[in-house]
Protein backbone atom coordinates (compact mmCIF):
# COMPACT_ATOMS: atom_id res chain seq x y z
CA UNK A 1 0.00 0.00 0.00
CA UNK A 2 1.24 3.47 -0.82
CA UNK A 3 0.21 7.01 0.02
CA UNK A 4 -0.21 10.11 -2.10
CA UNK A 5 0.62 12.33 0.87
CA UNK A 6 3.00 15.16 -0.09
CA UNK A 7 6.49 15.01 1.32
CA UNK A 8 7.43 17.71 3.86
CA UNK A 9 10.94 19.04 4.24
CA UNK A 10 10.79 19.24 8.04
CA UNK A 11 12.40 16.32 9.84
CA UNK A 12 10.95 15.94 13.36
CA UNK A 13 13.24 14.52 16.00
CA UNK A 14 11.74 11.01 16.02
CA UNK A 15 12.70 7.90 17.99
CA UNK A 16 11.40 4.57 16.65
CA UNK A 17 10.95 1.88 19.30
CA UNK A 18 10.18 -1.77 18.52
CA UNK A 19 8.83 -4.20 21.12
CA UNK A 20 7.67 -7.80 20.70
CA UNK A 21 4.27 -8.19 22.37
CA UNK A 22 3.43 -11.63 20.95
CA UNK A 23 5.35 -14.90 21.39
CA UNK A 24 8.40 -12.95 22.50
CA UNK A 25 11.71 -14.82 22.40
CA UNK A 26 10.43 -17.67 20.24
CA UNK A 27 11.81 -18.62 16.84
CA UNK A 28 8.72 -17.22 15.15
CA UNK A 29 9.13 -13.86 16.85
CA UNK A 30 12.67 -13.52 15.48
CA UNK A 31 11.41 -14.20 11.95
CA UNK A 32 8.64 -11.63 12.41
CA UNK A 33 11.27 -9.17 13.59
CA UNK A 34 13.47 -9.88 10.56
CA UNK A 35 10.62 -9.00 8.19
CA UNK A 36 9.86 -5.80 10.06
CA UNK A 37 13.47 -4.68 10.32
CA UNK A 38 14.04 -5.17 6.59
CA UNK A 39 11.16 -2.77 5.95
CA UNK A 40 12.52 -0.28 8.46
CA UNK A 41 15.96 -0.44 6.85
CA UNK A 42 14.42 0.29 3.42
CA UNK A 43 12.35 3.32 4.48
CA UNK A 44 12.06 6.25 2.09
CA UNK A 45 13.58 9.50 3.26
CA UNK A 46 16.00 10.17 6.12
CA UNK A 47 16.24 7.69 9.00
CA UNK A 48 14.83 8.48 12.45
CA UNK A 49 17.00 10.18 15.03
CA UNK A 50 17.32 6.86 16.86
CA UNK A 51 16.09 3.32 16.40
CA UNK A 52 15.62 1.18 19.51
CA UNK A 53 14.81 -2.50 19.94
CA UNK A 54 13.76 -3.28 23.50
CA UNK A 55 13.55 -6.81 24.88
CA UNK A 56 13.12 -8.63 28.14
CA UNK A 57 16.29 -9.22 30.15
CA UNK A 58 15.82 -12.99 29.94
CA UNK A 59 16.28 -12.73 26.15
CA UNK A 60 19.67 -11.06 26.48
CA UNK A 61 22.11 -12.97 24.28
CA UNK A 62 19.30 -14.79 22.43
CA UNK A 63 18.70 -12.29 19.63
CA UNK A 64 20.23 -13.78 16.44
CA UNK A 65 23.26 -11.91 15.10
CA UNK A 66 21.74 -11.44 11.65
CA UNK A 67 18.74 -9.67 13.22
CA UNK A 68 21.01 -7.20 14.99
CA UNK A 69 22.75 -6.33 11.70
CA UNK A 70 19.68 -5.45 9.60
CA UNK A 71 19.18 -1.82 10.71
CA UNK A 72 22.38 0.25 10.96
CA UNK A 73 23.02 1.83 14.37
CA UNK A 74 20.09 0.04 16.00
CA UNK A 75 20.26 0.27 19.78
CA UNK A 76 19.23 -2.74 21.85
CA UNK A 77 18.05 -2.28 25.41
CA UNK A 78 16.71 -4.75 27.96
CA UNK A 79 14.19 -4.47 30.78
CA UNK A 80 13.50 -6.54 33.89
CA UNK A 81 10.01 -7.53 32.80
CA UNK A 82 8.23 -9.56 30.15
CA UNK A 83 5.42 -7.00 29.96
CA UNK A 84 5.41 -5.22 26.59
CA UNK A 85 3.89 -2.14 28.26
CA UNK A 86 6.69 -2.02 30.82
CA UNK A 87 9.27 -2.31 28.04
CA UNK A 88 7.59 0.41 25.95
CA UNK A 89 7.46 2.77 28.92
CA UNK A 90 11.09 2.12 29.77
CA UNK A 91 12.25 2.76 26.21
CA UNK A 92 10.08 5.88 25.90
CA UNK A 93 11.62 7.33 29.06
CA UNK A 94 15.15 6.58 27.83
CA UNK A 95 14.61 7.84 24.28
CA UNK A 96 15.88 11.21 23.09
CA UNK A 97 13.32 12.16 20.44
CA UNK A 98 10.66 14.82 20.82
CA UNK A 99 8.42 12.21 19.14
CA UNK A 100 8.36 8.47 19.75
CA UNK A 101 6.94 5.77 17.50
CA UNK A 102 6.00 2.61 19.41
CA UNK A 103 5.52 -0.35 17.08
CA UNK A 104 5.05 -4.04 17.79
CA UNK A 105 7.80 -6.15 16.30
CA UNK A 106 5.42 -8.29 14.23
CA UNK A 107 4.16 -5.23 12.31
CA UNK A 108 5.75 -4.56 8.91
CA UNK A 109 5.53 -0.87 7.91
CA UNK A 110 4.95 0.47 4.42
CA UNK A 111 8.14 1.91 2.97
CA UNK A 112 6.73 5.46 3.18
CA UNK A 113 5.90 5.13 6.89
CA UNK A 114 8.37 7.70 8.17
CA UNK A 115 7.42 10.15 5.41
CA UNK A 116 3.73 9.91 6.36
CA UNK A 117 4.58 10.46 10.04
CA UNK A 118 6.60 13.58 9.25
CA UNK A 119 3.81 14.97 7.08
CA UNK A 120 1.21 14.37 9.82
CA UNK A 121 3.33 16.06 12.48
CA UNK A 122 3.54 19.10 10.22
CA UNK A 123 -0.13 19.05 9.20
CA UNK A 124 -1.54 18.62 12.74
CA UNK A 125 0.20 21.14 15.04
CA UNK A 126 -1.90 19.99 18.02
CA UNK A 127 -1.09 16.30 17.47
CA UNK A 128 -0.44 14.29 20.64
CA UNK A 129 -0.82 10.75 19.25
CA UNK A 130 -1.10 9.43 15.70
CA UNK A 131 -2.42 5.93 15.08
CA UNK A 132 -1.49 3.77 12.12
CA UNK A 133 -3.90 1.68 10.09
CA UNK A 134 -3.30 -2.01 10.80
CA UNK A 135 -4.19 -4.75 8.36
CA UNK A 136 -3.54 -8.47 8.21
CA UNK A 137 -1.73 -9.90 5.16
CA UNK A 138 -5.08 -10.64 3.49
CA UNK A 139 -4.17 -14.09 2.26
CA UNK A 140 -7.77 -15.20 2.68
CA UNK A 141 -11.28 -13.84 3.11
CA UNK A 142 -11.14 -14.72 6.80
CA UNK A 143 -7.98 -12.66 7.30
CA UNK A 144 -9.51 -9.62 5.62
CA UNK A 145 -12.74 -9.87 7.60
CA UNK A 146 -11.00 -10.40 10.95
CA UNK A 147 -8.64 -7.53 10.17
CA UNK A 148 -11.68 -5.30 9.73
CA UNK A 149 -13.37 -6.51 12.92
CA UNK A 150 -10.22 -6.11 15.02
CA UNK A 151 -9.12 -2.71 13.74
CA UNK A 152 -12.15 -0.69 12.66
CA UNK A 153 -12.90 0.65 16.15
CA UNK A 154 -10.32 3.46 15.86
CA UNK A 155 -10.66 4.04 12.11
CA UNK A 156 -12.91 7.06 11.33
CA UNK A 157 -12.80 6.11 7.65
CA UNK A 158 -10.65 9.11 6.79
CA UNK A 159 -7.60 11.05 7.88
CA UNK A 160 -8.47 12.97 11.03
CA UNK A 161 -9.44 12.81 14.68
CA UNK A 162 -10.14 9.54 16.46
CA UNK A 163 -11.05 8.63 20.01
CA UNK A 164 -8.56 5.80 20.50
CA UNK A 165 -4.85 5.04 20.14
CA UNK A 166 -3.60 2.02 18.23
CA UNK A 167 -2.11 -0.51 20.61
CA UNK A 168 0.42 -1.85 18.11
CA UNK A 169 1.58 1.08 15.95
CA UNK A 170 1.34 4.72 17.02
CA UNK A 171 3.41 7.89 17.25
CA UNK A 172 3.34 10.08 20.36
CA UNK A 173 4.52 13.48 21.46
CA UNK A 174 7.03 12.22 24.00
CA UNK A 175 6.25 14.66 26.80
CA UNK A 176 2.53 13.83 26.68
CA UNK A 177 3.29 10.11 26.67
CA UNK A 178 5.58 10.37 29.69
CA UNK A 179 2.83 12.11 31.65
CA UNK A 180 0.40 9.35 30.64
CA UNK A 181 2.35 6.09 30.20
CA UNK A 182 0.83 2.74 29.36
CA UNK A 183 -0.69 1.01 32.41
CA UNK A 184 1.39 -1.88 33.70
CA UNK A 185 -0.22 -4.77 35.56
CA UNK A 186 -3.80 -4.36 34.31
CA UNK A 187 -3.47 -6.53 31.22
CA UNK A 188 -1.87 -6.76 27.80
CA UNK A 189 -4.76 -4.89 26.14
CA UNK A 190 -5.38 -2.14 28.69
CA UNK A 191 -4.19 0.83 26.60
CA UNK A 192 -7.70 2.35 26.87
CA UNK A 193 -6.58 3.69 30.24
CA UNK A 194 -3.88 5.69 28.47
CA UNK A 195 -6.26 6.92 25.74
CA UNK A 196 -8.71 8.21 28.34
CA UNK A 197 -5.89 9.92 30.25
CA UNK A 198 -4.91 11.71 27.03
CA UNK A 199 -8.49 12.89 26.57
CA UNK A 200 -8.72 14.19 30.15
CA UNK A 201 -5.61 16.25 29.43
CA UNK A 202 -7.23 17.68 26.30
CA UNK A 203 -4.74 15.95 23.99
CA UNK A 204 -5.70 15.45 20.34
CA UNK A 205 -5.58 11.97 18.84
CA UNK A 206 -5.38 11.44 15.09
CA UNK A 207 -5.57 8.57 12.61
CA UNK A 208 -3.94 8.44 9.18
CA UNK A 209 -5.03 5.66 6.78
CA UNK A 210 -1.84 6.21 4.78
CA UNK A 211 0.21 5.16 7.81
CA UNK A 212 -0.02 1.40 7.28
CA UNK A 213 1.46 -1.61 9.03
CA UNK A 214 0.82 -5.24 8.13
CA UNK A 215 0.32 -7.31 11.28
CA UNK A 216 1.04 -11.02 11.14
CA UNK A 217 -1.96 -13.32 11.53
CA UNK A 218 -1.72 -16.77 13.09
CA UNK A 219 -5.25 -18.01 12.46
CA UNK A 220 -8.10 -18.75 14.83
CA UNK A 221 -5.88 -19.71 17.80
CA UNK A 222 -4.41 -16.19 17.73
CA UNK A 223 -7.89 -14.68 17.34
CA UNK A 224 -9.22 -16.59 20.36
CA UNK A 225 -6.19 -15.54 22.41
CA UNK A 226 -6.60 -11.93 21.32
CA UNK A 227 -10.32 -11.88 22.11
CA UNK A 228 -9.87 -13.49 25.53
CA UNK A 229 -7.40 -10.69 26.32
CA UNK A 230 -9.80 -8.06 25.00
CA UNK A 231 -12.61 -9.40 27.16
CA UNK A 232 -10.39 -9.47 30.21
CA UNK A 233 -9.29 -5.88 29.74
CA UNK A 234 -12.80 -4.62 28.96
CA UNK A 235 -13.63 -5.52 32.55
CA UNK A 236 -10.24 -5.05 34.24
CA UNK A 237 -9.69 -1.51 32.94
CA UNK A 238 -13.07 -0.34 34.24
CA UNK A 239 -12.62 -2.02 37.60
CA UNK A 240 -9.25 -0.27 37.77
CA UNK A 241 -10.46 3.18 36.65
CA UNK A 242 -14.14 4.11 37.22
CA UNK A 243 -13.74 7.21 35.02
CA UNK A 244 -13.62 5.12 31.83
CA UNK A 245 -16.88 5.17 29.83
CA UNK A 246 -19.36 2.41 30.76
CA UNK A 247 -17.49 1.63 33.98
CA UNK A 248 -20.80 1.78 35.84
CA UNK A 249 -22.25 -1.02 33.74
CA UNK A 250 -19.16 -3.19 34.12
CA UNK A 251 -19.07 -2.62 37.87
CA UNK A 252 -22.56 -4.09 38.16
CA UNK A 253 -20.83 -7.49 38.10
CA UNK A 254 -21.09 -10.63 36.01
CA UNK A 255 -24.78 -10.06 35.43
CA UNK A 256 -23.73 -7.28 33.05
CA UNK A 257 -21.79 -9.59 30.69
CA UNK A 258 -24.70 -10.15 28.22
CA UNK A 259 -25.19 -6.39 27.92
CA UNK A 260 -21.46 -5.79 27.55
CA UNK A 261 -21.19 -8.37 24.78
CA UNK A 262 -24.31 -7.06 23.02
CA UNK A 263 -22.94 -3.52 23.14
CA UNK A 264 -19.59 -4.59 21.73
CA UNK A 265 -21.28 -6.53 18.90
CA UNK A 266 -23.42 -3.49 18.04
CA UNK A 267 -20.49 -1.05 18.10
CA UNK A 268 -18.31 -3.36 16.03
CA UNK A 269 -21.08 -3.82 13.46
CA UNK A 270 -21.52 -0.05 13.18
CA UNK A 271 -17.77 0.54 12.85
CA UNK A 272 -17.41 -2.24 10.28
CA UNK A 273 -20.15 -0.82 8.07
CA UNK A 274 -18.44 2.58 8.20
CA UNK A 275 -15.11 1.50 6.73
CA UNK A 276 -15.27 -2.10 5.44
CA UNK A 277 -14.16 -1.09 1.94
CA UNK A 278 -10.87 0.29 3.29
CA UNK A 279 -10.03 -3.23 4.51
CA UNK A 280 -10.75 -4.84 1.13
CA UNK A 281 -13.92 -6.50 2.41
CA UNK A 282 -16.52 -6.78 -0.35
CA UNK A 283 -20.17 -5.88 0.11
CA UNK A 284 -21.21 -9.48 -0.50
CA UNK A 285 -18.86 -10.54 2.34
CA UNK A 286 -20.64 -8.42 4.95
CA UNK A 287 -22.94 -11.28 6.09
CA UNK A 288 -19.79 -13.27 6.93
CA UNK A 289 -18.39 -10.26 8.78
CA UNK A 290 -21.58 -9.94 10.81
CA UNK A 291 -21.45 -13.65 11.72
CA UNK A 292 -17.78 -13.47 12.70
CA UNK A 293 -18.57 -10.34 14.71
CA UNK A 294 -20.95 -12.40 16.83
CA UNK A 295 -18.52 -15.32 17.18
CA UNK A 296 -15.42 -13.37 18.15
CA UNK A 297 -17.20 -11.47 20.89
CA UNK A 298 -18.35 -14.73 22.43
CA UNK A 299 -14.63 -15.59 22.63
CA UNK A 300 -14.25 -12.61 25.00
CA UNK A 301 -16.52 -13.99 27.71
CA UNK A 302 -13.94 -16.29 29.40
CA UNK A 303 -11.61 -13.30 29.75
CA UNK A 304 -14.38 -11.22 31.28
CA UNK A 305 -15.17 -13.93 33.80
CA UNK A 306 -11.51 -14.20 34.77
CA UNK A 307 -11.32 -10.43 35.33
CA UNK A 308 -14.39 -10.49 37.56
CA UNK A 309 -12.76 -13.26 39.61
CA UNK A 310 -9.66 -11.10 39.98
CA UNK A 311 -7.59 -13.59 37.98
CA UNK A 312 -5.16 -13.09 35.10
CA UNK A 313 -6.23 -13.91 31.57
CA UNK A 314 -4.40 -17.24 31.82
CA UNK A 315 -1.88 -18.75 29.37
CA UNK A 316 -1.41 -16.34 26.48
CA UNK A 317 1.10 -15.58 23.76
CA UNK A 318 0.51 -11.87 24.38
CA UNK A 319 2.67 -10.19 26.98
Amino acid sequence: MTADRPTHVDTPNLSVILVADYAGGEAKSWEDLRRALRAWAAQNGPPPAEFILVESEHNRGRIPDDVLAIVPNMQVTYGNSDSSYFLKNQAAAASKGDWIALIDADCVPDLNWLEVVRAAITDFPDLAALSAKTVYPGRSRTERVLSLLSRCYLDPGRRGSTHFISGNAAVFRRDVYLRNPLPVGVGAFSSLIQSEAFHREGARLYFDPALVVVHDFEGWPMERDLRRNHGHCTVATRLHDPRIPHAGLVRAGRIAIPLIVAGKIWNNMRDSLRCYRQYDVKTYELPLALWYNFVVHLFEIPGMLAAYRGESVGPSAFR
